[in-house]
């Protein structure tokens, strides 16, 4: 006769678990700045290899106006720079519903005036604010497929003003096809590697008239 009752309490103890939203901390310049995520968003529970390094990659970077995180996820890379760069403007877009939704909340609850969410299939939603970034920042899908990494490249390049830059991770698996696209996109002799890790690359590439 218990069995019903024992199952109910699995059930709700279940409930409750998955009712509670993964959390995400990370230190920027003694500030501690904490991410709500979403079961099932890319690394929900920590801050991934790609993203750690990217940050590290751009914290000798000179601060500017605008910045884009394509593809943001929970907001890791975009609020991050917001809080370093608290003068520049930050818009953050994604095509997943509860990842923008975990990055406006992410926005209100560490108090970004800086910074905005957009629900966007790439730039589509953005057309205003075409050529007028002077950053754009993505950790690329690996699984996204060639196809919609192209678009995403071409939506990077079409949101930067010139002289803007790209400044991407991705798995190194994906670095000779990325290279070979922004050399398509951008000019060969704009695309560098910034850095190689064991497991991710980090690449830039500058939007400048040829």
């Amino acid at each position: 006769m218990s069995q019903p009752s024992l199952e109910q309490d699995h059930l709700s103890a279940l409930r409750t678990r998955l009712a509670s939203h993964p959390q995400v901390t990370v230190d920027v310049h003694g500030r501690r700045l904490l991410l709500r995520s979403r079961h099932g968003l890319f690394s929900a529970r920590s801050l991934d290899d790609g993203t750690d390094l990217l940050l590290r990659e751009l914290e000798a970077m000179t601060p500017v106006d605008r910045v884009l995180d394509l593809g943001c996820g929970y907001g890791a890379l975009g609020l991050t720079l917001a809080v370093r760069w608290p003068a520049s403007r930050v818009d953050l877009v994604d095509t997943d519903i509860r990842a923008v939704e975990a990055t406006a909340e992410n926005i209100t609850h560490n108090n970004l005036d800086n910074a905005t969410a957009t629900l966007s299939d790439g730039i589509s939603d953005l057309r205003q604010h075409a050529s007028t970034y002077d950053l754009v920042v993505s950790n690329l899908p690996a699984q996204a497929g060639n196809d919609a990494i192209d678009l995403l490249l071409l939506d990077a390049h079409d949101a930067l003003k010139d002289g803007g830059s790209l400044a991407l991770v991705a798995v190194n698996g994906l670095r000779r096809y990325l290279q070979r696209r922004l050399a398509d996109i951008f000019g060969k002799q704009h695309v560098r590697k910034v850095h190689q890790g064991p497991r991710h690359a980090v690449l830039e590439a500058a939007k400048l008239q040829t």
